[in-house]
């Protein structure tokens, strides 16, 4: 005799989504922000976005963050020193979560040429050659914004959600970073 629900329960645990999860570091100095080139991704190649990392199976998202400072940008940073920046929804492909970090500190001096492919960019003049949601993530957490969906639904035209009093990104930005 079969427990009646069986068939469904199981159907149903097949199709849940499985979400990617990114762990992005804003590290900011003096106005300036560092970014990493892509390289050997198969995915956004040689355009710029923020030390990025997936969180791994069993790893804290402070755990990821402290990962990626090391691999990505060659700092050490400290637990109590990340805070949650913005939290962004990609649904532009299979589906992502991005959590964006700040660092208030971090030991040890990212200094160009190491790690290979990371400049640091004045936070008002961002390459054009960068990522689109990092980009827009970034304008986001500028304007006061915790959470976002990318691509952004709002009016056409506008690359961003409809927002009453919402500003140009760059004096928002800039005003959000100047420390």
């Amino acid at each position: 005799m079969s427990r009646a629900g069986d068939t469904a329960i199981a159907a149903e645990v097949q199709h849940r989504r499985t979400v990617v999860v990114d762990v992005i570091l804003l590290l900011m100095r003096n106005g300036r922000i560092l970014l990493r080139e892509r390289a050997n991704t198969g995915y956004g190649d040689g355009a710029y976005e923020p030390p990025t990392g997936q969180l791994a199976d069993r790893e804290t998202i402070v755990e990821t963050a402290i990962r990626v400072a090391a691999a990505e940008a060659g700092i050490a940073i400290r637990a109590e020193n990340v805070s949650l920046a913005h939290v962004m929804h990609d649904v532009s492909g299979s589906g992502r979560i991005a959590f964006f970090l700040t660092v208030s500190g971090w030991q040890g001096e990212h200094t160009e040429p190491a790690p290979p492919g990371a400049r640091w960019f004045p936070v008002g003049n961002l390459p054009t050659n960068m990522l689109d949601r990092s980009r827009v993530a970034l304008r986001n957490y500028a304007e006061g914004m915790r959470f976002s969906t990318y691509p952004a639904f709002g009016p056409a035209g506008t690359g961003g959600p409809a927002r009453p009093g919402a500003r140009h990104w760059a004096t928002p930005w800039q005003d959000a970073f100047s420390a």
